[in-house]
This record gives structure tokens, C-alpha cells and sequence, in this order.
């Protein structure tokens, strides 16, 4: 449904701007599918940590995650369910997950483990959104590794249920870029192309 509503809007795009290649035109309508899939995924997860009394906690965690998968990539799941179930799974297991961790220096343990990672396996791109140069490479890797420092810092000066959300998240955002992960969920990374 969400794709048949997609190309309508990309084809009524194409229709009304002239000199836009069949290229492009795939570019637009795979950017609206995405813009749509996200938003409502998003959308889903806010309502539902609503009714669940979670929303702040689910907010915290949704930010976290989608900063961390912007610099440093990771897996995707194959369908738009798998997605959503993935999503849901992530994020709700970190805020309950978070709620009921007493380990004192939980922060320092998993963030160590997420700096190893990251420095191992980041950018973790994908074949269908390849980074395309080094010095994308090298941009991203620095940005994601700012990051991972600017998250560690405020996990040293917030609540414990907020310094919990923020390093569960980003350890699990951090195990998406490993070797292993890709091989379990069948993604296969792009590599530099030019």
C-alpha cells in the first residue's frame, strides 16, 4: 500500500517537473517510500510508549539510535515488518532493559565495548547505500567516533535510567556494524566504489 502511494506521488512529480530521468525518478520514489516508512514507524513507536507510560524514555533511545545509525550505518532488516518488529525490539528492550540494570560503571563497560566496535567496523555501509568515496568513509568514522565521546560524557552527568538508555542503545547499534551481524541478517556491505 505504503509503495502504490509512493509511485503515485513520483509519478505526478515526474508529470509536473520537467527533465527528470528515469534515474532520478527511482532516486525520488525510493526517498519517499523511506520518509513514509520511518515517519510512521516512528510515529508507532511514540504512540505506543505513550499508552505504555514510556515516552520519554522512548524518546531518548529513538534519538540515540537513529544518531548513531546515521554516522555509523549498520544492518537493515529485509521487509518493512521485520523492520518495525526490529525497531520495536531495540528500542522498548533498552527502556525496560534500562529500568532494571543496577550494575554501577555500566557506562564505562559498554561504551569501551562500543568504541572497540566502532573503531573495528565503522562506517558499516550496505550495498543498496554504499559510501562512496574515502573520505566519506574517513568523515563518517570521525563523526560517529564524537559521537560515541559526546554520548559517554552525558552518560556521566544524567540520571542512571537515562545513562542506561544511552549506552544499551549504543551498544546495540554497534553490534549492527559487525561482521557477524551482516552475515546472521544476510546484509552484505557496498564498499568504496570510486
Amino acid at each position: 500500500m505504503l509503495e502504490d502511494i509512493t509511485k503515485k506521488i513520483t509519478k505526478e512529480i515526474v508529470l509536473n517537473i520537467p527533465g527528470i530521468s528515469e534515474e532520478k525518478a527511482e532516486q525520488i520514489d525510493y526517498g519517499l517510500y523511506m520518509a513514509f516508512a520511518d515517519g510512521l514507524k516512528l510515529l508507532a513507536v511514540l504512540i505506543t510508549a505513550l499508552l505504555l507510560g514510556q515516552l520519554k524514555y522512548a524518546a531518548v533511545a529513538v534519538i540515540v539510535f537513529s544518531l548513531n545509525k546515521s554516522y555509523l550505518g549498520g544492518v537493515h532488516a529485509k521487509t518493512q515488518i521485520g523492520c518495525v518488529i526490529t525497531h520495536f525490539s531495540f528500542i522498548f528492550g533498552t527502556v525496560y532493559m534500562a529500568q532494571i540494570l543496577s550494575i554501577k560503571f555500566l557506562n564505562i563497560g559498554l561504551f569501551a565495548i562500543a568504541g572497540v566496535l566502532t573503531f573495528l567496523y565503522a562506517p558499516a555501509d550496505l550495498t543498496s547505500k554504499p559510501i562512496v568515496t574515502e573520505k566519506r568513509k574517513r568523515e563518517l568514522r570521525i563523526k560517529g567516533s564524537i559521537l560515541l565521546v559526546v554520548c559517554f560524557v552525558i552518560t556521566l552527568i544524567v540520571p542512571n535510567i537515562y545513562s542506561n538508555i544511552i549506552s544499551v542503545i549504543t551498544l546495540i547499534s554497534t553490534v549492527n556494524i559487525t561482521p557477524i551481524v551482516y552475515r546472521l541478517t544476510k546484509n552484505k556491505r557496498g564498499g568504496i566504489i570510486t
